[in-house]
C-alpha cells in the first residue's frame, strides 16, 4: 500500500489545491524552474535532489538543488523547463501528466524568480539515473532520516517525512 502522501487520493487533493496557482503561474515569466520530484525508494517516500558540479559557470556551482535550471526561449512554460532540465541533468524523463502542480515562486540569492514544479515520479531506482557529468559530478544514493541533517551526495534521495508533514494541510 502506498503511503498516504503518494496515494491516488493524496495526489488528487494536491492537484486540486494547486490548480488555481498552477493556472496563474504556469505561463508567467520566470528566470528558472526546478522539479520537486516525489518518489518511492524501496517503498519509502523520498525527494530527489542534486549537488551541482563545481565546474559549472555561474553562481550555483556546488549548490544543493532540485533538478532544474534556466528557462529557455523555446520552453513552452515553467513546467516544460523543469521537465527538460530534469531530463538533461539526470536522464530522468518525467511525463507531463505526472506533474501535480506549480508551487509559489521563490527567489535565489540574486532575486531571480525560480518556480518549483511538483511531480509524482513514483517508484525510482537510483541506479537508473544517468547524471550529466557536466552538471552533476556522479550518482550516489543517500537516504537519510531528515533533510535538515542529510549528508549530501551528487544525486541523493532523502526520505520526505518532514516535507510531507509540512504539506499535511495541502495533502
Amino acid at each position: 500500500m502506498l503511503p498516504d502522501c503518494l496515494s491516488a487520493e493524496g495526489e488528487w487533493r494536491c492537484r486540486r489545491l494547486l490548480a488555481e496557482a498552477t493556472a496563474r503561474l504556469r505561463s508567467r515569466p520566470a528566470a528558472a524552474a526546478v522539479l520537486v520530484p516525489l518518489c518511492l525508494v524501496r517503498g519509502v517516500p523520498a525527494l530527489l535532489y542534486t549537488l551541482r558540479s563545481s565546474r559549472l559557470a555561474g553562481r550555483h556551482k556546488g549548490d544543493v538543488s532540485f533538478p532544474g535550471g534556466k528557462c529557455d526561449p523555446a520552453d513552452q512554460d515553467v513546467v516544460h523547463t523543469a521537465l527538460r532540465e530534469t531530463h538533461e541533468e539526470l536522464g530522468l524523463a518525467v511525463p507531463e501528466d505526472q506533474v501535480w502542480g506549480v508551487l509559489q515562486p521563490i527567489y535565489d540569492k540574486s532575486k531571480a524568480t525560480v518556480v518549483p514544479v511538483l511531480a509524482g515520479v513514483g517508484p525510482l531506482d537510483p541506479q537508473s539515473l544517468k547524471p550529466n557529468p557536466e552538471e552533476i559530478p556522479a550518482a550516489t544514493q543517500d537516504p537519510t532520516p531528515a533533510p535538515s541533517v542529510m549528508p549530501l551526495g551528487p544525486v541523493s534521495l532523502a526520505p520526505c517525512g518532514p516535507l510531507i508533514s509540512s504539506l499535511q494541510g495541502l495533502l
